[in-house]
């Protein structure tokens, strides 16, 4: 009995303290510059979510673990901090940081981390990415690189991008963490890439 209370204390109090901090929010809000112009961000179709015409067991499970994926409409081009710019080809299918949906209050896979996620799920896919260079050749970048490089430019590529340390700091451990799985299916599947199309 006493554990019930002390889990209902404690569901209150951040119950309080976000709306609190949500308040606050609203009080002190305003609008500033995105550190990514709205032009520079990709044009992605987002992709159904397979719960039609499956059990009822099938839909809630999926509805708790399944993650959306979305696929890139155009090749999309993003300049790396060191001056490298970068192309992931039109029609690659992604889904994002793959955080587990009690997460997602923190760590949304389609906020925050939606650039280093889809640059991170390319890299952890075929262990490169495509670099565009100074005379617009397409040319294979961060070949063979690794798990740890990969998660190191999400971690970096997260901070370009929203500026905030502490979240990318909290998803780089994550996918330090939970990362192997993937990485080794990836490995296992072994998949050619195939350079954007210009």
């Amino acid at each position: 009995m006493l554990f019930f209370q002390i889990v209902g204390i404690v569901f209150v109090a951040l119950l309080l303290i976000i709306i609190v901090l949500f308040f606050l929010y609203l009080l002190f809000r305003k609008d500033v510059t995105s550190l990514m112009a709205d032009e520079e961000m990709p044009v992605l179709l987002p992709l159904p979510i397979p719960t039609k015409n499956r059990p009822f067991i099938m839909r809630v499970l999926v509805w708790l673990f399944d993650i959306r994926k979305w696929q890139l409409v155009d090749n999309w081009h993003f300049k790396l901090d060191n001056g490298v710019e970068i192309v992931l080809p039109r029609d690659f299918k992604f889904d994002g940081a793959s955080i587990p949906r009690i997460f997602w209050a923190v760590l949304s896979p389609v906020g925050l981390l939606l650039i280093p996620g889809l640059i991170h799920d390319y890299g952890y896919r075929f262990n490169q990415i495509w670099q565009k260079s100074a005379d617009g050749q397409i040319k294979p970048y961060m070949v063979d690189a690794g798990r740890k490089a990969w998660d190191d430019l999400f971690q970096s590529v997260g901070i370009q991008v929203n500026g905030f340390a502490l979240i990318d700091f909290i998803a780089w451990v994550g996918v330090r963490i939970g990362g192997c799985f993937a990485w080794h299916k990836h490995r296992q599947e072994n998949e050619i890439p195939q350079p954007p199309v210009i």
